[in-house]
């Protein structure tokens, strides 16, 4: 892949980040598969197994999900990394790609996972560590999946890297299917916007989030 193409890609998903998913907080509500068939089968009122992942989405956790090195004499944080691609001003001297071939990999699917609150399909604890390489949390699907860590300075989940790789390849067993996610903006009190929701359960926010069978 040479620079201009990868400059294609890169402006391109900056506009999808910006337009899904720049200062929002999603919501992803998930379970192991086997514990909510157990409930639905019990004719449960209540599902009580869920968890819940919340994660923030910042304009300068864009450039970790393109896999690209900055220039700093050009181009000196990631923010104005961030913001060139939004006014289609990034260059092919304000990056370098990693050594390692996975700049490639990241912007093969990087257009696919900025619309992550549709396409994920499971979440789980990051397994595929290494030197260069870690998170806390994974989510996606079986072509790709974003990593999350929490800031060290807000204590908020936030991206810090995109995989080429199936996400059951690189998380912890059990698999955790996604259930549902919600999103809202940064500032707003309470989650607004059913992203995506399993026809088996409806969602009521009423002082948070309780997750009910929609019989």
């Amino acid at each position: 892949m040479d620079k201009k193409r990868a400059i294609s890609i890169i402006t391109k998903a900056a506009k999808l980040y910006s337009k899904n998913l720049e200062d929002q907080k999603v919501l992803f509500v998930y379970a192991v598969p086997s514990a909510i068939n157990k409930q639905l089968t019990e004719k449960t009122d209540k599902i009580d197994e869920f968890s819940f992942y919340e994660t923030v989405f910042h304009r300068s956790n864009f450039l970790h999900l393109t896999g690209v090195t900055l220039n700093s004499n050009t181009t000196k944080s990631a923010i104005s990394f961030y913001d060139k691609c939004i006014e289609g001003r990034l260059a092919e001297e304000d990056f370098y790609f990693a050594k390692d071939g996975s700049t490639e990999q990241k912007l093969e699917v990087i257009e696919s996972m900025m619309n992550i609150k549709k396409v994920a399909t499971m979440i789980g604890d990051f397994t595929d560590k290494g030197p260069k390489l870690y998170s806390n949390k994974v989510a996606g699907n079986i072509c790709a999946c974003i990593g999350f860590v929490k800031d060290s300075y807000t204590k908020l989940n936030v991206p810090n890297t995109l995989l080429k790789k199936d996400i059951k390849d690189v998380s912890a067993k059990p698999h955790q299917k996604i259930y549902a996610v919600l999103s809202k903006r940064y500032s707003d009190e309470k989650y607004n916007v059913i992203e995506k929701c399993d026809k088996a359960f409806a969602l009521k926010m009423v002082s948070g989030i309780e997750v009910y069978i929609d019989l």
